[in-house]
């Protein structure tokens, strides 16, 4: 199998970012301890903003060799680039370039799934 050069990544990834057209902001997990010793989860958004593509269709897949079945609500395409981890929210803040009322925030249902050209995550949607 021949590898992909330098050149065909770089236009998969332009191709990939040209086509995404929402707008998500990475809410970044982190926890601290109350005087319990209890864990109190909190989400901070990042500074900046990021062009995503939001497929609100639900759907299943399984996953390893004792076939864990993930149940999602919608799946999310993001450059390259972006770091995500699977304890984090992703929160779109616009969809098809119109600003949303109200975000739409959804917890990350599977593991971050890697491309050659971008990031592809499941969602489960928040109800706040």
């Amino acid at each position: 199998m021949n590898s992909l050069s330098a050149a065909e990544l770089a236009r998969m990834r332009s191709t990939q970012i040209s086509s995404l057209m929402d707008t998500c902001v990475v809410q970044r997990y982190s926890a601290s301890a109350n005087s319990y010793n209890e864990l109190i989860p909190t989400w901070t958004d990042d500074a900046s903003s990021s062009a995503c593509g939001l497929d609100m269709r639900s759907g299943s897949e399984r996953y390893g060799n004792k076939q864990v079945s993930v149940v999602y609500d919608a799946s999310l395409r993001l450059p390259i680039t972006v770091s995500v981890d699977v304890k984090d929210r992703i929160k779109i803040t616009r969809r098809y370039g119109e600003t949303l009322s109200a975000p739409l925030v959804y917890d990350i249902a599977g593991p971050v799934q890697r491309g050659p050209s971008g990031i592809r995550l499941l969602l489960r949607k928040l109800v706040l």
